[in-house]
Parts: structure tokens; C-alpha cells; sequence
């Protein structure tokens, strides 16, 4: 077993409150190992070590594990100022059980209570990402699209989803499907005609399995698409399954579904480490140096400069969101190109943008991209790299109507902090107020040589001359639109990565969020949010 603080092993054994227990331990009733202890917050392993109160050893309690279908109406937790009966109402044990995850009032299904706080904190923690199967009754019917963006994540107020599995059921779910209403005689339907039943909401049925648990997810989740739910049910966690256990009742796991569900929980490790620890979670020292860290990151830079490359590299290392506004303007122009509107008529691809839903997610198939990128639900993640979407987009990006209706999801985004956020407006138009900010920029030849080796690696058969023809031709295009052009902002940090390679550039960028923490730090402003004053010139490094 991990160990525990001494008084919180006291509360859970019975023996008194957490406070009340703090004061038997600085009172000296406590011993551990026959040795005194009054230190508050003392860690101790019950399976190893002696813990005696008053000379007397703790009540050893039997760990329990019990699953109950929690009907709506029931809280998953006690509130006594929430008006509704808890699980507790329903469950009656000795025991000191905990619910594992939460299921909010609305909600419906298999929720698991037990005494083992190991196995509990596995479980619910987001960190492992423990699979969770829902039945969802919404409003009206999904079509294949909705569907589509449900399985790649979709951006609620506080984040991104991630990839979920979703499976639009065909008929309604055995237990859970309405009865049929009887015929009934006479009434409205005239003489010896059954009535006409009353109308209907029309409804579907979902299966979502989630790897996330966050407040009322699946219901914000549905809702965003305009299919509010009308039922909610929990039928699976892990390995457990719900069954045909009845709405209100419950029972004891078995030993084999105890054992299954360890299992999933540990991986198959043994249940006597830390769970930080094992788990290899960031010491206090390396959570303090993300708070310290920039929340906004802008990398603006030329064609092939590296943004793309190094940005993704940076987010992964700083845990960060990584998004590249370029493969938004290069989706319109994809989905322009397959809706056969004419690249070069402003008006027409302006109302394409401010229509088209744009998703843009980290790889959700591992098939060698580095983005996932959705267009009205479709996958445009490899159609967006295509030749005549490249010459499609450098008219598509300079139109104002295009720039605005994109700006507004970025910004959107950017707000959320913790993101990596790379394209050529970054720093002056999406995000001014950006706490780091960097150009990166290369020779002309140096940034063909580059793109033209990726496109070698993609299997085009293309000549670096051409190549550099359409490199100086976007070029051109960017900084001399008339709409945000292409430049460095006044306060960026412009690095030259002629000759460098992306281990060599990354290790640049990486200098720079350092001496942004060291900074910050020895302003010891700790809650700034970013450095009070900037420089009205950009820097070079």
C-alpha cells in the first residue's frame, strides 16, 4: 500500500475528524514503530509500518468494492445544500465508501464506490485516461459529420477534447427504450378509429466512450452541436460493465472483477508505490518552473522557415496546445477547391470561410501527420498539402473577410493559454499581447532547400528550381497583401536559422523560455501574467 499522511490514515480508519486526529497526534498519542511522532503530515505505509493510538493498533478495515446504478435525482457525493438524496441514501455498509469519478444529478448509471484510495485515485485522475462508456438519448439526429467531430475532439470553454470513440445506434438500447404506447379506442380518431397518439421529439441514441472526465463533459460535448441530451447513463468504467443491474440497486464486485479492474488500474504494477512517483510525475520543483513559463508563445516567421516544426516540438516539451493557423486559410482552400469556388473571387470564398467549421487537433491517426485538420467534419489533414491548394492559398490568406473570420477562432483559442501558436500574424494581429514572441526566418535558397526536401519525402517529382519560384512567389504575396502582412512585431525576437538544423534551432527557442523564466523570476512577480514592459524594437539572438 502507498503511504499516507498519519492523519488522514487516523480519519479513514475511524479513529476521529482530520482535525481531530491532528490534535491526538500533536498531543503525543500517536506512535509509529513504537517511536512518538507529533509531526503533522508524517507519511506512513499501514502494510509495513506499527501505528498505535493510545497504545492501541488501528481496526484493520476489509477493502470493498461495490458498483450501484445511480438513478437521476441521486448525487454522486454528499451536498447537504444541494436538496438531493446522495448514493448513500441507497447504499447501506459499514464501511467508509467513496464514489470514483462523478456522475452529476441528471445522470444516470454505474458508478463505483469503495474504501480503496490507491485504486480510486487511479481510476478518476485524468492523467491515466481510464476509457468511461456512456449511453447518450439527444434531441433530433446527428448526421455523419457531428458524428465525425465528436470522434476527433471538439473545443469546449475550458479546452479541447480529446479523441473519442462515438457510435450513433441504430435502435435505441433494450433496457432503456421507451415502451410502446398502447392503441387506444375512440377519442379524437373518430368512431372505432384508434386516437392519434400524442407528437413525439424525435430522438437517437449514442455510445460514447470517453478517456476524460470533466464537469458535465458529455452533455456540453452534444450540446455544442446542437443535440442537447435527454438522458445520460454511465455503462461502463474500465472493465466493469454496468449489465442488467436495476436503476437503485447494487452489489459486491466479484473477485474476478476486482481483479480486472486492478489490473487496468496498475498496468500490472504493484500497489506499494507512490503513484507520483511511479507515474513519473513533474516534482514541485518542475510544476514551479511552469508556472514560470510564458502561457502564450506566438511563432511568426516566412515560407519553411521551421515554425511548423519547431513550434510542435516545443509544445510536446512544454506540454503546451500546439496550433498552426496556417492549415486553417490552407483548409478553406482545400474546401474552396472541392466546392469549386473560384479561389480569386473574394466575395464567394469569404462566405465559404465564415461558414466552414474548422477543427484543428493534434493526430488523431497515426499515419504521419503531425495535425489532424477538419473542414466541416471531413478530414483534410493530407488534401491541404496539395500543390493547387498551395497556390490557392496565398489569395485565399490576403482576403480581410478570410483573415477575420479565422482570427476569431484563434483568438479564441489563444485565450485559453498554455498554447504554442505559429503562422505569419501571430505576434502583430492574433495575439499582440503574446508573453514570448519569436520570428524565425532563413535565406531564400535555404527555406527552398528545405521545402523542397520535404516535398522529395512526400514522393513529388518536383524541381528546386520551381520550388524556389513558388517560395519568393508567396513571398511576395505575404508581405505585400493588404491585410496583416507579413512582419515582425516590434517586441518579437527574431531568429536567423540559415545553417541550422532543427535540433540546433529548437535548443534556441528553448534559451528563450528560459531567460523568459529567469526574468520573470527575478522580478519575483510571480503572478504576472507577462513582463510589465516590452522593447519597441524587434531583437535579434
Amino acid at each position: 500500500m502507498a503511504e499516507e499522511r498519519l492523519q488522514k490514515l487516523l480519519a479513514r480508519a475511524g479513529i476521529a475528524s482530520r482535525r481531530a486526529s491532528e490534535e491526538l497526534i500533536a498531543a503525543g498519542r500517536v506512535t509509529v514503530d513504537g517511536r512518538v511522532v507529533t509531526e503533522l503530515g508524517t507519511k506512513v505505509d499501514p502494510e509495513r509500518q506499527s501505528v498505535l493510538v493510545d497504545g492501541k493498533p488501528l481496526p484493520r478495515e476489509r477493502l470493498r468494492y461495490v458498483i450501484l446504478h445511480k438513478p437521476a435525482g441521486i448525487l454522486s457525493g454528499p451536498d447537504p445544500k444541494a436538496g438531493y438524496p446522495s448514493w448513500e441514501t441507497l447504499v447501506r455498509v459499514p464501511e467508509r465508501l467513496y464514489a470514483v469519478g462523478r456522475l452529476d444529478q441528471d445522470s444516470e448509471g454505474l458508478l463505483l464506490l469503495t474504501n480503496d484510495g490507491d485504486l480510486a485515485l487511479r481510476l478518476s485522475h485524468p492523467r491515466y485516461e481510464h476509457p468511461k462508456t456512456y449511453l447518450v438519448q439527444v434531441e433530433g439526429l446527428p448526421d455523419a459529420r457531428k458524428i465525425r467531430r465528436l470522434q476527433h475532439g471538439v473545443m469546449l470553454d475550458d479546452g479541447r477534447t480529446l479523441p473519442a470513440r462515438v457510435m450513433l445506434l441504430r435502435e435505441p438500447p433494450e433496457p432503456f427504450a421507451p415502451p410502446r404506447p398502447a392503441p387506444v379506442r375512440g377519442g379524437q380518431g373518430g368512431k372505432g378509429q384508434p386516437a392519434a397518439p400524442p407528437p413525439q421529439r424525435r430522438t437517437s441514441w449514442l455510445k460514447l466512450t470517453l478517456r476524460e472526465g470533466r464537469k458535465r463533459q458529455v452533455r456540453r460535448m452534444v450540446s455544442l452541436l446542437g443535440h442537447p441530451a435527454l438522458r445520460v447513463i454511465r455503462i461502463g468504467l474500465g472493465p466493469l460493465s454496468l449489465g442488467d443491474l436495476r436503476p437503485g440497486k447494487w452489489r459486491d464486485l466479484t473477485a474476478g472483477e476486482a481483479r480486472a479492474l486492478r489490473d487496468a488500474a496498475y498496468h500490472g504494477e504493484g500497489t506499494g508505490q507512490n503513484v507520483a512517483q511511479s507515474e513519473g510525475a513533474p516534482a514541485q520543483s518542475e510544476r514551479n518552473r511552469n508556472a514560470l513559463s510564458p502561457s502564450t508563445i506566438a511563432i511568426d516567421g516566412p515560407s519553411a522557415s521551421g515554425k511548423s516544426t519547431v513550434g510542435g516540438l516545443l509544445a510536446e516539451e512544454l506540454g503546451y496546445l500546439y496550433f498552426d493557423t496556417g492549415v486553417m486559410y490552407r483548409a478553406v482552400a482545400a474546401a474552396a477547391i472541392a466546392r469549386r469556388v473560384n479561389p480569386h473571387d473574394e466575395a464567394a470564398v469569404t462566405e465559404l470561410a465564415e461558414s466552414l467549421t474548422i477543427d484543428v487537433l493534434p493526430p488523431t491517426i497515426n499515419d504521419g501527420r503531425d495535425v489532424t485538420v477538419l473542414a466541416d467534419g471531413v478530414d483534410v489533414s493530407w488534401d491541404i498539402r496539395r500543390m493547387d491548394v498551395e497556390k490557392a492559398v496565398t489569395p485565399i490568406s490576403s482576403y480581410y473577410g478570410v483573415r477575420e473570420a479565422m482570427r476569431k477562432a484563434q483568438r479564441r483559442i489563444g485565450e485559453h493559454g498554455r498554447v504554442v501558436m505559429v503562422g505569419r500574424d501571430i505576434g502583430t494581429v492574433v495575439l499582440p499581447d503574446a508573453d514570448l514572441k519569436i520570428y524565425l526566418d532563413a535565406t531564400l535558397a535555404e527555406r527552398a532547400r528545405r521545402r523542397h526536401l520535404e516535398r522529395q519525402r512526400r514522393g513529388e517529382q518536383v524541381s528546386f528550381e520551381q520550388v524556389l519560384a513558388d517560395v519568393e512567389r508567396r513571398d511576395r504575396g505575404d508581405s505585400t497583401r493588404q491585410h496583416a502582412p507579413l512582419a515582425a512585431a516590434p517586441d518579437a525576437i527574431m531568429v536567423e536559422t540559415t545553417g541550422m538544423d532543427v535540433d540546433q534551432v529548437l535548443d534556441r527557442v528553448g534559451l528563450l523560455v528560459e531567460r523568459w523564466r529567469s526574468e520573470r523570476q527575478a522580478r519575483g512577480q510571480a503572478g504576472a501574467a507577462r513582463p510589465p514592459a516590452r522593447p519597441t524594437r524587434a531583437r535579434k539572438l
